[in-house]
């Protein structure tokens, strides 16, 4: 409840500073600093390579030389970054067609050297299943930029703003993580140690690049090919239905992680835990995600204003994708748990396919919409695809997962169809009860299909511990 109650908060102040900046920066404005942003997404490579979840993971990972020795190879890693943003922010000004904002992409340099002074002790902690310190770390810095981005647009009335908050969050970031620390920032060169994180890690450094492909480069298509006008609230869509998606995974990861890395050697109750875990995803996929799906125009001209209107069909789409991006949390979290940062990587290479298909339909001269559409392709692929690798490398057999997968997508049609019926031309009133009746039928569905998920939300209700696997059906195939 710590950890969830901090991650809604967090992802709730950053919801609300995009609806500031959104409402008082003009759509050029607010285009910039999706730009900006997915810069530092394409540049950051410090944060690509999870030493927080090698320390996590790791057998050796409550050592101090371990630790030492991770922050050591992130401190490497911040300032190619940093150097990366530095030497690249002439070339990417002009390609995103503001030459004279150049400045402003070499500042944001100091965004990924910051992640070099973090100290992972916080993640160790995690180890134990201690989340305030983590929470802390993320919730304070989140707290200050809010409260300072008003003034901030007031005071300055441009893209600037952007630019002080994040630089602001990356220096309280430092400071908190150091704070919290009960072990000493210090630096260790361990060679196996080397080289058991860069064997965890670099599937997951080129996996990241993958993610900003898959996630966010479609928003550089938009910016290319269309206009700043066009991206705005293309980004301010993606961003919105990525809080949910966010919350949930950071959430799902930090306590799945550590749960399933210490039965990684146990199978039966390994599948469980995993079935388990996929089966409250896909109830977090079609609760967080169907209103948005259905509702989304309305909650967008009410949040952000009428220069927003017309974005309700956007809206649906990557509601759809970021909904079934759901179904490929848990199998990679479950490989993750036995040292397998492959299938993250696997599936987001299916995942960045859908890039070539996107540019392709600019270039043709499609708009938003085709682009969206083009993504929700892309995740159904890369789903499919995290799967099945999980079964062909930890065993973990498809019927684990095809219950979860079949009740995500079934909404997620029944949501698009109604949009396409027209959804985005409801008044308030009728999408809210449209929403609120599909959501009741949705959670009754789901207490019927997936019985071992209602016990355990019966049992913690009830303030007991589930000991023993439930499912005979289970116990007799293993």
């Amino acid at each position: 409840m710590l950890l969830t109650l901090g991650q809604v908060t967090s992802y709730g102040l950053s919801f609300i500073r995009n609806v500031i900046l959104a409402r008082m920066l003009t759509k050029v404005d607010f285009g910039l600093a999706a730009m900006f942003g997915m810069t530092l997404s394409l540049l950051e490579v410090s944060g690509r390579m999870s030493f927080g979840q090698q320390i996590i993971q790791s057998k050796d990972g409550n050592a101090e030389s371990f630790q030492a020795t991770s922050h050591t190879f992130q401190f490497m890693l911040s300032v190619i970054g940093a150097f990366l943003v530095a030497a690249l922010s002439h070339p990417l000004a002009y390609a995103f067609k503001v030459p004279h904002f150049a400045w402003a992409f070499s500042l944001l340099a100091f965004v990924p050297l910051a992640r070099g002074f973090e100290n992972l002790d916080y993640f160790r902690q995690q180890r134990e299943l201690n989340y305030l310190p983590v929470v802390l770390c993320e919730l304070v810095p989140q707290t200050v930029v809010t409260l300072a981005a008003w003034p901030l647009a007031v005071w300055l009335g441009d893209f600037r703003v952007i630019i002080w908050v994040m630089l602001s969050k990356a220096a309280l970031g430092i400071l908190m993580t150091q704070w919290l620390a009960k072990r000493s920032y210090r630096w260790a060169w361990r060679r196996d140690y080397m080289k058991v994180m860069w064997i965890f890690g670099w599937p997951l450094l080129l996996n990241g690049l993958l993610m900003f492909a898959s996630q966010q480069a479609d928003q550089v298509i938009v910016g290319a090919f269309l206009s700043l006008n066009e991206l705005a609230p293309y980004a301010l869509v993606l961003s919105l239905v990525s809080i949910p998606w966010f919350v949930f995974g950071q959430v799902g990861s930090s306590i799945l992680l550590p749960i399933l890395s210490r039965i990684q050697d146990d199978p039966e109750r390994f599948r469980w835990k995993y079935r388990a875990g996929v089966e409250c995803a896909g109830v977090g996929a079609v609760v967080l995600m169907l209103p948005l799906i259905i509702a989304g125009e309305q909650l967008v001209t009410i949040l952000f204003g009428p220069k927003y209107v017309g974005t309700g069909t956007l809206m649906a789409l990557l509601g759809a994708a970021a909904a079934v991006r759901f179904l490929r949390f848990v199998p990679s979290v479950a490989a993750m748990a036995r040292a397998d940062t492959m299938n993250q990587l696997y599936s987001n290479t299916c995942r960045s396919l859908g890039l070539p298909l996107a540019f392709a339909v600019a270039a043709l001269g499609g708009g938003v919409n085709l682009i969206a559409a083009c993504a929700l392709l892309a995740e159904l692929v890369a789903s499919g695809f995290s799967v099945s690798q999980l079964r062909r490398r930890q065993g973990v057999p498809l019927r684990d997962t095809a219950g979860a997968a079949i009740y995500v997508l079934c909404f997620v049609t029944v949501g698009l169809v109604t949009v396409y019926l027209g959804a985005s031309h409801w008044s308030v009133w009728l999408a809210a009860v449209a929403t609120l009746t599909m959501l009741a039928f949705s959670i009754g569905i789901a207490w019927i299909s997936f019985p071992n998920l209602a016990r355990l939300v019966q049992s913690a209700i009830a303030g007991k511990r589930i000991t023993s696997i439930p499912n005979p059906a289970l116990d007799s195939i293993l």
